[in-house]
């Protein structure tokens, strides 16, 4: 499976954005290692200008961070991008099903509970067709 994820995936820009050090690190690794373009960023404060940036085709994003939360990223994002916002992929440890409706009428376009399998988010970020 991997390997036709690493074919499809290759021009796949991905903005991953987490507080957690180590879980950032390892996300980024991850993504890289399937040939994806990755930036990351530790906060939410961070996002509006790597998207100006960056242009991901795609957001992992971290919805329980101290300085803004994932939902709040997402709804700026929507804002200030309407069609034109990547597609956004919530991390969240809230796996029910109303935690996906949240996300989704946050502006999600997917989700993802904690602790998740690595190969499944490879998956789920590998769905994701490029934009240019």
């Amino acid at each position: 499976m991997r390997d036709s994820m690493s074919i499809k995936s290759r021009r796949l820009r991905v903005l991953v954005v987490d507080d957690e050090r180590d879980t950032l690190m390892t996300l980024g690794i991850l993504l890289r290692s399937e040939g994806m373009v990755v930036r990351l960023a530790a906060c939410g404060a961070e996002v509006a200008a790597a998207v100006a940036e960056f242009r991901p085709d795609a957001i992992v994003l971290d919805i329980g961070m101290p300085d803004r939360s994932g939902l709040q990223v997402a709804l700026e994002l929507a804002r200030d991008h309407g069609s034109k916002c990547p597609v956004l992929i919530a991390v969240t440890a809230h796996s029910g099903e109303a935690a996906r409706r949240l996300t989704a009428k946050s502006g999600f376009r997917r989700h993802i509970a904690k602790p998740y399998d690595p190969d499944a988010l490879l998956e789920l970020v590998a769905s994701i067709e490029p934009r240019d």
